[in-house]
């Protein structure tokens, strides 16, 4: 073949294969988007306008939770902050990026076997690079995120798509994902043992009993006598 036909070759040859299921998703409009749209197909971007100069994609580097946790737990019906930053590779980071959720292995989208997907955030600008999840309202509509493993989480760039984000485009971000485990806070009190919610200004007042009056009276009486 001819140099333009190896070169072709060669960067088609640069990508990772996404999953067959993986066109799978539930679009929640939470009001998280900044202009919803869908991102699940879309046209392949060019793997040579981002300027990376070594070929490699970009990737998300965790700061909350922690990178070094490879598995967090995030508590039930609360709101999970997430914190990220890009490696030294991402020459172009996305200007919106879409975070994914997957339950466990077990729940599929109804009459199929296909893996359960939701949207937690779809075509928000993220400049600060970081978002705070309700796992309350941005959860799979008809389901509730129960204690247990298994869940995943991930982040894509929207420009790219989902059915593209494992692909491999130099410089730009490459499909990220998370393992979560969910589990229920069972503390009904601080570590002081106040308990949650306790607002010391809205208790009742203490009304002193008729026993400790009669109490305070005869210890007066017999300090006079």
């Amino acid at each position: 073949p001819d140099a333009h036909a190896k070169r072709q070759l060669t960067l088609n040859a640069g990508g990772a294969t996404p999953t067959s299921d993986s066109g799978f998703g539930i679009s929640l409009n939470n009001g998280n988007s900044d202009s919803p749209s869908k991102t699940s197909s879309g046209s392949k971007p060019s793997s040579s306008s981002s300027g990376s100069s070594n070929g490699q994609p970009g990737r998300i580097v965790m700061k909350t939770p922690p990178r070094a946790i490879e598995s967090p737990l995030f508590e039930a019906a609360s709101e999970v902050k997430l914190q990220w930053d890009y490696d030294d590779n991402m020459k172009k980071p996305p200007s919106q990026i879409t975070i994914r959720g997957q339950m466990p292995s077990g729940y599929f989208e109804p009459g199929t076997t296909k893996p359960l997907y939701w949207y937690i955030a779809q075509n928000i600008s993220a400049p600060n690079k970081m978002y705070t999840w309700n796992t309350i309202t941005q959860s799979p509509p008809g389901y509730t995120l129960r204690e247990g493993t298994g869940y995943k989480l991930f982040i894509i760039d929207s420009s790219i798509g989902w059915d593209n984000s494992t692909h491999v485009y130099p410089g730009k971000l490459f499909q990220f994902m998370l393992p979560f485990s969910m589990y229920n806070s069972r503390y009904a009190q601080t570590n002081d043992g106040v308990p949650k919610g306790y607002n010391p200004n809205a208790a009742a007042r203490p009304t002193m009993s008729r026993v400790c009056i009669a109490v305070l009276v005869a210890t007066v009486v017999a300090l006079v006598l």
